[in-house]
């Protein structure tokens, strides 16, 4: 294998040119530098890139918090943010947060060993005042999906609640009003959100909160099926479902279809999304759309200016999309 000795010695030049050539610091004349990388070419000479990270002050690393490896939702999410990481040279580690505060913390402690330059974090269950501390240590990050007083300039929200209140009220225009919720662990912010956003439609329209026509379970497609299993014993003649995630969503499908149960003749159906899910269900799901895409791109080139020390944009607030398809009726 070659080394940074060898490379000097092919180009005419002293390991201290090499190392600037690879560095790129320092004036080096084009000539040299040309001279430099053929010679790195012909000996297929490959960097170290902890050395070069101990010369340099930096890994050229970037790490990522996930609650989850698994679902479409993390699938969009890691792979947004690898595409934008490549695009900047940099590596990607991504570390799992589980769904626990000690595991996030954990997690963002194994990235910062690692000496990554940035993060990304997508933590649902660190308190704020753990994320305010966070910042006053040397490794730059940004928050996705959460908004923290006091750190609002690194943070990329959306606005879950808002978004819920949009799907239950299209239902309710469309003449339903037994609405049954499909709702994530209310432990978490945006689950409380999402939530939150369907009592309110309701109550805007007087119509009463009711608890038994609410299952709560994991953003999941088991979850999903558990949890409209639960609702349909207890109100078969439920008429519509605001489903708090997509693969749930696609768990309730499994169920209806169990039952012979159609969408929309039996029962309406309106989820939140975030990739493109609900629009291979047949028929397609109307949707409010959570832009995981957009928000990971922003994320990305907010923490790339942080990196740099470029002072921060005011970052965005996304807003929820009424997407229509073919799963609600109108009932007369």
């Amino acid at each position: 294998m070659a080394s940074i000795k060898d490379v000097a010695e092919l180009a005419g030049v002293s390991r201290a040119t090499v190392s600037r050539v690879l560095n790129e610091t320092g004036q080096i004349k084009a000539a040299t530098r040309e001279r430099v990388h053929n010679a790195m070419k012909k000996l297929n000479y490959r960097p170290n890139p902890l050395a070069r990270s101990l010369a340099t002050s930096s890994s050229n690393t970037v790490g990522l918090v996930v609650t989850s490896y698994r679902g479409s939702f993390f699938s969009e999410l890691m792979a947004v943010v690898q595409e934008e990481m490549d695009q900047q040279g940099k590596f990607l580690l991504i570390s799992r947060g589980k769904r626990s505060r000690e595991s996030e913390v954990h997690a963002i402690q194994r990235l910062t060993d690692m000496r990554c330059d940035g993060l990304i974090l997508h933590a649902r269950n660190l308190y704020d005042e753990e994320l305010i501390e966070l910042a006053q240590q040397e490794t730059p990050f940004v928050i996705l999906d959460r908004m923290v007083e006091g750190l609002e300039d690194r943070c990329i929200d959306f606005q879950h609640e808002a978004a819920g209140q949009l799907a239950v009220n299209h239902l309710i225009e469309h003449g339903h009003r037994k609405i049954a919720c499909l709702a994530g662990p209310r432990e978490r912010l945006t689950a409380r959100l999402r939530f939150k956003g369907y009592e309110q439609a309701l109550r805007e329209h007087h119509i009463e909160v009711d608890e038994t026509l609410v299952a709560e379970a994991d953003y999941d497609r088991e979850g999903g099926y558990r949890a409209m299993t639960d609702i349909l014993e207890k109100h078969p003649d439920v008429t519509a479902v605001y489903s708090c995630s997509e693969e749930m969503a696609v768990g309730a499908f499994d169920l209806f279809r169990e039952r012979n149960m159609t969408v929309p003749g039996d029962i309406s159906l309106v989820s939140f999304d975030s990739v493109s899910v609900c629009t291979i269900l047949t028929p397609s799901v109307t949707t409010v759309h959570f832009p995981i895409k957009e928000m990971a791109e922003q994320a990305s080139a907010a923490l790339s200016g942080l990196m740099k020390g470029q002072p921060l944009p005011a970052l965005p607030t996304f807003k929820p999309e009424l997407r229509t398809r073919e799963s609600v009726r109108r009932l007369k």
